[in-house]
């Protein structure tokens, strides 16, 4: 690997909920995953290039087979890891563990609330299972706090709130009516004046309804919002006065707003308030999800429509057919997906092998399905996974 092309790597340094998509999505072998501890000094801990070092160096025989070496491999992280100490410290906590995705093209660095065992891992695709009980694949939402006199947007996971900016929006509702009140209809009719033989032109104003120029306003702000949000499918949470919300689900487009919203007036409300309360909405949205796609695994149990055997669910998965799959929480299984529907399990890890599981819940997500952590007691006996098909 030249100097050149380490230079080229895109790089991207999240502190948020990963682009899970985006690790999904990535072809470019080797996939090197890389998980840190950071200690008990939290957010002061600062990740060693020496500790690295000398994890790649043990892991020196996960390189067998790659198209490069673990010395090269260090290079590329080298090359790097100004990202890595530049990153801030996680939102709504300190960070306790360091995960870095690195392959030809790409890299991401993502600080973590809760520390895992130091490990490299070098495969075909990235090692993302142990994240997804952590920060799952569809915990990020957004909050939009709207009032009479500000407008505010914000990125959220369950960790924590990240203030965004909407482009070009009224600063404050009462801008937006005054400037309409100016625009209101004008209507002429051509009339008697008081003066013998002259006719004059009577103005008939007609005064905005509050609730149409509201309406207008909120239509300018969904148009933003849906433009920002653009490809996501991630809940949305409007805080507002309770006489605003309805107002703003007669003018919402984004097919992912919630129900349920933040009451009150949330320019009296902290970030960190908004999401806390923000949060137990999406969090019971989540749940209520997860249940009904285990029931339409139940329904579909002993049917071609579902099915608990990896043989089955990874050449599933491949195809895009996986609609919703289940995880347990911890557990391993070793093999080799060979294409188009061969799967080899392996009962001890061998070169070349890939974590099935996590092969599973890649492939998933690159077809556009859920991955859902469950109990290990909620899957069929002596079942590694669980998956409910589309078709």
């Amino acid at each position: 690997m030249t100097t050149k092309s380490v230079q080229a790597i895109q790089t991207k340094t999240e502190v948020q909920t990963p682009d899970w998509a985006a690790l999904a999505m990535e072809r470019e072998t080797p996939c090197i995953s890389v998980y840190l501890p950071l200690g008990p000094s939290g957010a002061t801990a600062k990740p060693d290039f020496a500790e690295l070092k000398r994890l790649l160096q043990a892991s020196h025989a996960s390189f067998e087979g790659a198209p490069i070496t673990a010395a090269e491999a260090e290079e590329m992280l080298r090359s790097q890891w100004h990202r890595v100490l530049e990153s801030q410290p996680v939102e709504g906590g300190s960070p306790a563990g360091l995960v870095l995705f690195l392959s030809g093209g790409f890299f991401a660095c993502y600080q973590l609330p809760a520390s895992f065992p130091a490990s490299v891992v070098v495969g075909r695709e990235f090692h993302i299972r142990p994240l997804l009980h952590l920060v799952s694949a569809d915990d990020q939402f957004f909050v939009l706090a709207a009032s009479q006199k500000h407008v505010r947007f914000f990125r959220c996971s369950r960790y924590g709130i990240h203030g965004m900016t909407l482009e070009r929006i009224p600063e404050i509702l009462r801008q937006d009516l005054e400037t309409h009140s100016m625009e209101k209809q004008i209507q002429f009719h051509s009339g008697t004046t008081s003066l013998p033989g002259k006719k004059g032109v009577v103005f008939y104003g007609s005064e905005p309804d509050p609730k149409e120029r509201i309406l207008h306003f909120f239509r300018d702000i969904d148009q933003k919002v849906k433009g920002s949000l653009k490809g996501q499918h991630a809940p949305l949470v409007v805080a507002a006065v309770d006489y605003l919300f309805p107002i703003y689900r007669e003018a919402n487009t984004y097919p992912h707003l919630l129900d349920a919203s933040v009451g009150g007036n949330p320019d009296l409300t902290t970030p960190e308030a908004l999401h806390a309360a923000a949060w137990k909405i999406v969090e019971k949205h989540l749940e209520e999800a997860k249940d009904r796609a285990f029931e339409v695994y139940k329904d579909h149990v002993n049917t071609e429509r579902t099915s608990s055997s990896l043989r089955k669910v990874l050449p599933g998965a491949q195809e895009g057919r996986v609609r919703f799959l289940f995880l347990p929480e911890e557990a391993e299984q070793w093999g080799l997906l060979v294409p188009p529907e061969t799967v080899h399990v392996h009962s001890n890890r061998e070169t070349g092998d890939q974590e099935l599981l996590n092969l599973a819940a890649v492939l998933t997500i690159r077809g556009g399905g859920q991955v859902y952590v469950v109990a290990q007691n909620l899957l069929p006996e002596g079942a590694e996974l669980a998956a409910a098909f589309r078709y």
